[in-house]
């Protein structure tokens, strides 16, 4: 009896963290399903799929220059109203989409849908977290980042088979509200309903500058460059091994592969990087190296055979490293303004997140490959590291 009662408060107690890995699953995790849509909605309205595109750097352009305001409603406003409102807005704005009888229509309610993401994406996600589980910050990231990793399995599965049997409007609608009630019911189950600042002092970021804290940017430029660089990377890899002279579902494998290693890579920093926060730096900057290396290595193979081991090792690395934003804000900031530093270090992901693809597209058009590309990558992910390892040896103590 005692056992099971156990038992249920262990379960009860990760709620949050299980909340939050269905959020970045259906929230994050939906950015992988785009291009499902992409082609269909330049056909109906006669456009481009360049135009189309433009909504991909909506993604990234809107959650930036949010960030910074949402991070501050974290440490201000209950957390389950803001993810309620979020999921929210966001499901309500693919549904307008789907109905959008113009181009620029559709295009203004994508932004409600991009907004809708930023409330209830990573930002509002492991703020939330990282006060909540004080001492095991890296666990309960961890666990949350899983959702990504099961929608990039799950969704496109999902949405084909949607796209089969549906137009893209229906199968858009259908989607956005099949998540929506999902969300709800998950966020109202799941996620405490008291306010921030009762697990710690909401009032904190209102006097608190991290413009002046060195520690305050190279957190957000080690991560902004480490991240955009395995976003990048993983939009060449299918363009890269059909460039040399692999089949369609062959790439789709090396992909799927990418993304089994990393749920490993991410179950690795749930079980180990709370005993270790005291190395967070060489942590982050080991990763990063390990991804520079094994990019390296992925250039120089043409076979199978030695194609496999350097995805494992790209897909580990990268799935380890998503984590490690919030990671090492935990290591180096009190829990009470997570959501202000983390929102605030949004904006320096827009110049590398809407550079990135541009560049690695305008090399892919140029030389046929994305070769230099990667080279390029490989030495931003090398600074990225660097940047890591400047970080304080000192890091703030926690309660476990």
């Amino acid at each position: 009896m005692s056992q099971t009662l156990q038992q249920q408060t262990g379960f009860i107690t990760w709620l949050p963290a299980i909340a939050g890995l269905c959020c970045l699953g259906l929230g994050a995790g939906l950015i992988g399903i785009y291009g499902f849509f992409t082609p269909h909605v330049a056909k109906e309205f006669g456009v481009g799929v360049a135009v189309v595109n433009v909504g991909a750097i909506l993604l990234v352009l809107v959650p930036g220059m949010a960030g910074p305001f949402v991070g501050k409603m974290v440490d201000r406003f209950p957390v389950r109203r803001i993810l309620l409102a979020g999921s929210t807005i966001a499901m309500s704005g693919l549904i307008l989409t789907s109905m959008a009888p113009a181009p620029w229509l559709a295009g203004v309610a994508f932004v409600f849908f991009a907004l809708g993401l930023s409330m209830y994406g990573p930002v509002v996600i492991n703020a939330m977290l990282v006060k909540r589980f004080p001492g095991r910050e890296a666990r309960a990231l961890a666990i949350a980042a899983l959702g990504i990793s099961f929608a990039t399995i799950f969704m496109p599965l999902i949405t084909g088979g949607l796209l089969q049997h549906y137009d893209w409007r229906e199968a858009l609608a259908f989607l956005a509200g099949g998540i929506l009630v999902l969300l709800l019911i998950i966020i109202s189950i799941g996620v405490p309903s008291e306010p921030a600042a009762k697990l710690s002092n909401a009032n904190a970021s209102n006097t608190y500058n991290p413009w002046k804290n060195p520690t305050f940017w190279l957190i957000g430029l080690c991560v902004a460059m480490g991240l955009c660089a395995a976003i990048v990377i993983a939009i060449c890899y299918p363009p890269h091994f059909i460039a040399r002279g692999f089949t369609t579902s062959q790439a789709a494998f090396f992909v799927s592969l990418s993304g089994g290693a990393g749920i490993v890579g991410k179950t690795s920093v749930a079980l180990l990087a709370d005993r270790y926060r005291h190395h967070a730096k060489w942590l982050a900057a080991g990763l990063l190296a390990l991804l520079a290396s094994g990019l390296l290595m992925l250039v120089q193979m043409d076979t199978a055979t030695g194609i496999l081991p350097v995805m494992l090792i790209l897909g580990f690395a990268s799935g380890a490293f998503l984590p490690m934003h919030a990671y090492l804000n935990s290591c180096y900031f009190e829990a009470s303004i997570m959501g202000s530093i983390t929102g605030s270090q949004m904006p320096m992901f827009l110049p590398f997140g809407i550079a990135g693809p541009v560049l690695a597209g305008f090399i892919y058009d140029t030389y046929g490959d994305y070769q230099m590309a990667f080279y390029g990558l490989s030495l931003l992910l090398i600074s990225a590291a660097g940047l890591a390892a400047l970080l304080p040896r000192e890091v703030r103590l926690t309660n476990h």
